[in-house]
């Protein structure tokens, strides 16, 4: 068992809730955010934006606003030389030069002394315009009449995939009940509290840094460095506290990167730009669409036996990472039961609306709301508990699904188990709703990039005897640095707070793919261990070197045999002048067992999986549909614990969003444009709409992570939707498909029942 020695109990424990020092900064607001940054000479930059779904762009003149004081540069398409780029398909242009594809794209860029400068010389910019045929449903984008948006994608059918896993042809034919819905899920948006920023800076041998807060950050610097044709060694990303980010950061908003920096470029000064909050939702990436046509085949006793699902995901005008997303949408719930068979259909479209990215478990929580739900339809029809029917078909230790996903540590029964429990399952309460739902989410996803499935880490001993810990991993609010302080302490058996973590600077930092599909705990947290453990031998060697004695480590310093104790401080001392200045130093390479990962994307794709149960408690009123979300019990098997307070955190926002994403939000449009940009009409939960949560850890001990360690993050959001669809139709009676689980669905349900009746 990896958590079973003494050092690793009491840094573990429940009573060690250490918070690193940037929390208290933030507390105390003393943070430096992206939106705070300010450099000598700095100029601001503001962009002109496409006011029309589909139009040809005809002819711009900029001379009025080159002209206006205060004005230092005025960039269009036309004076681009890069070529289209993305994170997957090569369709986007930092500036649009020939045409425009939804309500918000990029069509010009000025820099001036000022924002209020800026904003007045896009006024001056005249843009002739001759608009085209639009398509803002999916359905009409892939009719035969209509205009790609892409000529390389005639029928606008971005990507595709289909799969066939076992035989599910058989599987319903021998089924003894089959059941199918059609589910509906609109775009929805991270509503992180801080607006993407960021400053360019252009050096005098060409490089670019940029400061941003990004999720990403060696990413983004690729991708700036093809895009800008300028060597990577003079690309440099240096990260401010970041705001939020919920996978809405993963790459930020790669357009505002590029053209800052072709700003700065022109102009030889710093650029900072920044959306608001209206550009946010308007030429943001937010979450995929998506219509999900789902029917599922069973035996009499419940026992799952085959899924059949048609997805259709809404694009937007263009990519970014909408094509990931879709597949993790198509096929990560079929591993959270035993399904042994499988045929899957998706179709990502493109349409005249604002590109669509990710959010917050890589649209997982998508599919959960559909697959969920069927599960309750289809337990209903066999008057089988909803409990019992999960319970029968979970996934266990030591099973593959059927996508090749090898369970090592699994406590999901157990999720379920003690979700029901303290929800009340056995004695629910007359009058309201109980729902479940149960979920799986990779922790630690080798597959962004097979060639680099693992991270790095390095830590060294300062000459006052604390440590210093630089990571890759970035940590955006969920605890990051304060858990890889917990994990590297363990290894020299001293406070948390001695260690400094540092993982906001490309050119000191080890290469990390980024903070998502929960790497952060899993691949990178034992990348921190591996080099605090490599550290941690070499402080044993040159202290037995220094006294001439076998030593040994304990509560923070060195002992030797004859009882002599020796601080980290003399070591590093002694270090330091036997080597001409040198730093003792450990450096962590993790690497993941080798996987398969085939064709048809069968495989195992992450180093380990974790898992989550929630049960919900709603009270509909039967005269408005008004919905009251009363509890939900957050049961979580997120491997061995690394920080309570941190992880219930994670649990009590994810839940709340989860809500948000339940009941509240969802874009709205109107002819191709979002009609609800704003915080005011797009609306997310406030502190009163939040249910009462109750976070549950079931521990499990896992043989890959740190200590037996998980991730949490990403998966705490994913079972709410399918939770509070089940105990909604556990109170009315149906179920509704179609997100947000509004009072004017609930109340229509009802009125249709009162009509039958």
């Amino acid at each position: 068992m990896q958590s079973e020695t003494p050092a690793v109990r009491e840094l573990l424990s429940t009573e060690k809730n250490y918070q690193s020092a940037e929390v208290w900064t933030k507390v105390m607001g003393k943070a430096i955010y992206g939106i705070d940054l300010r450099l000598p000479g700095m100029l601001y930059g503001k962009i002109l934006r496409s006011p029309y779904p589909h139009a040809r762009i005809k002819k711009i003149k900029t001379s009025a606003a080159l002209k206006m004081p205060g004005v230092r540069a005025v960039l269009t398409g036309s004076d681009l030389s890069c070529s289209p780029y993305g994170i997957v398909i090569n369709d986007e242009m930092p500036l649009e030069p020939e045409r425009v594809r939804y309500v918000g794209d990029e069509v010009a860029a000025v820099a001036a002394v000022d924002y209020k400068k800026a904003e007045e010389a896009l006024k001056l910019i005249h843009v002739e315009y001759e608009t085209l045929p639009a398509v803002f449903d999916t359905g009409e984008a892939q009719l035969p009449e209509a205009q790609p948006l892409h000529e390389e994608f005639p029928g606008n059918v971005a990507w595709r995939r289909e799969l066939v896993r076992g035989d599910p042809e058989s599987a319903f034919r021998k089924a003894d009940l089959i059941v199918e819905s059609s589910f509906s899920i609109p775009q929805f948006h991270p509503a992180y509290l801080e607006p993407i920023a960021c400053v360019a800076v252009s050096e005098p041998d060409g490089g670019i840094i940029l400061h941003t807060a990004v999720q990403s950050p060696d990413i983004v610097r690729e991708l700036l460095a093809q895009v800008l044709k300028i060597p990577l060694s003079r690309v440099r990303i240096i990260g401010p506290v970041m705001g939020g980010g919920f996978g809405g950061k993963v790459y930020g908003n790669l357009n505002l990167y590029l053209i800052s920096a072709l700003l700065s470029m022109q102009t030889g000064l710093p650029v900072k730009m920044q959306l608001t909050r209206e550009e946010e939702f308007t030429a943001g990436r937010p979450m995929v669409a998506a219509e999900i046509k789902m029917r599922m085949a069973l035996n009499n006793d419940g026992t799952f036996l085959g899924r059949e699902m048609d997805l259709v995901t809404d694009n937007g005008a263009y990519s970014a990472q909408a094509p990931w997303v879709s597949n993790t949408l198509a096929e990560r719930n079929d591993s959270v039961y035993r399904i042994p068979a499988i045929k899957t259909k998706v179709r990502l479209v493109y349409t005249n609306k604002v590109p669509t990215g990710q959010y917050r478990a890589y649209g997982n929580q998508v599919a959960n709301f559909a697959c969920e739900s069927l599960i309750d339809m289809a337990a209903k029809k066999l008057n089988i508990d909803p409990l019992e029917i999960r319970l029968k078909n979970c996934v266990r230790p030591g099973e593959t699904t059927v996508h090749g996903l090898q369970i090592k540590s699994c406590g999901l029964a157990g999720c379920l188990a003690a979700a029901a429990e303290e929800i009340g399952w056995a004695n629910r309460k007359k009058n309201h709703g109980y729902g479940l739902s149960a979920a799986i989410h990779a922790s630690g996803s080798v597959v962004f990039d097979l060639n680099l499935r693992g991270a790095s880490a390095r830590i060294s001993l300062e000459l006052d005897g604390d440590f210093s810990l630089f990571t890759g991993e970035q940590d955006y609010g969920q605890g990051t640095h304060a858990a890889f302080s917990q994990i590297a302490a363990i290894a020299f058996d001293l406070e948390p707070a001695r260690i400094s973590v540092y993982s906001r600077d490309s050119l000191v930092t080890p290469y990390s793919m980024g903070a998502l599909g929960m790497r952060q705990a899993t691949i990178g947290g034992k990348a921190v261990q591996l080099a605090a453990e490599k550290l941690r031998e070499k402080i044993v060697r040159a202290a037995s070197e220094m006294i001439n004695e076998p030593v040994i480590m304990e509560n923070g310093r060195i002992r030797s045999a004859s009882g002599r104790l020796v601080d980290f401080a003399e070591i590093a001392h002694y270090y330091h002048s036997q080597t001409s200045g040198l730093t003792l130093t450990g450096e962590g390479c993790y690497v993941p067992p080798e996987s398969s990962y085939d064709d048809t994307k069968y495989g195992n794709i992450a180093v380990t999986y974790s898992f989550a149960a929630h049960a919900a408690e709603v009270e509909i009123d039967p005269e408005t549909g008004a919905l009251t979300v009363h509890r939900i019990v957050a049961a979580h098997d997120s491997g061995k614990v690394i920080n309570h307070l941190s992880a219930s955190g994670q649990i009590y926002g994810g839940v709340a969003q989860g809500v948000g994403m339940s009941c509240f939000e969802g874009y709205l449009f109107n002819e191709g444009k979002v009609a609800n940009p704003t915080l005011a009409d797009y609306k997310i939960p406030t502190a009163l709409d939040v249910p009462d949560i109750t976070p549950l850890f079931i521990e499990t001990d896992d043989p890959e992570g740190p200590y037996g360690a998980k991730g949490l993050g990403e998966i705490v959001q994913v079972p709410v939707p399918g939770a509070l669809a089940n105990a909604v139709a556990d109170a009315v009676g149906e179920w509704v498909t179609e997100m947000p689980i509004t009072a004017e669905k609930i109340f229509r349900i009802l009125s249709i029942r009162g009509e039958a009746e």
